[in-house]
């Protein structure tokens, strides 16, 4: 069976939302916007995501929520549908097979982020920065 693999990159616009199907196993749902850039003119392109159980379930664990950066591969599916006022119009789903944090962590509110400690090497002190996520999960 053919496919279109897929790899996005953007921010969450909705909160993942965690749901029982027919076959009694959870899934999960969420939209990712997807900025790119055009000469002078930046657009957004909009994907409904949808992972089965075991990605449900990691989504849960990682507390993943709306406005993280992530990082999502799948298979993109072209859908038709019409709106209500007749109007036909396409949408991009994308069956998640994997997806990752990308960047920092956000802050929380009154929280200031914390560098590691200073490291000293050869003389020179270099500041470490943290920039993954302890709840990564490895690939």
């Amino acid at each position: 069976m053919p496919y279109a693999n897929i790899n996005l990159e953007g921010r969450l616009v909705t909160d993942p939302e965690i749901k029982v199907g027919n076959n009694e196993r959870e899934f999960s749902t969420f939209r990712v916007a997807v900025n790119q850039q055009f000469g002078p003119q930046e657009n957004a392109s909009f994907y409904n995501c949808t992972g089965n159980e075991l990605i449900a379930s990691r989504i849960k664990k990682a507390g993943l929520v709306k406005g993280r950066m992530i990082h999502v591969s799948g298979n993109l599916t072209l859908r038709d549908y019409k709106t209500r006022d007749g109007e036909t119009r396409t949408s991009a789903d994308v069956g998640i097979l994997d997806w990752h944090f990308v960047g920092a962590k956000p802050k929380e509110d009154g929280q200031k982020a914390e560098a590691a400690p200073a490291k000293q090497t050869g003389g020179k002190m270099n500041n470490e920065e943290y920039v993954g996520d302890p709840d990564d999960l490895p690939l």
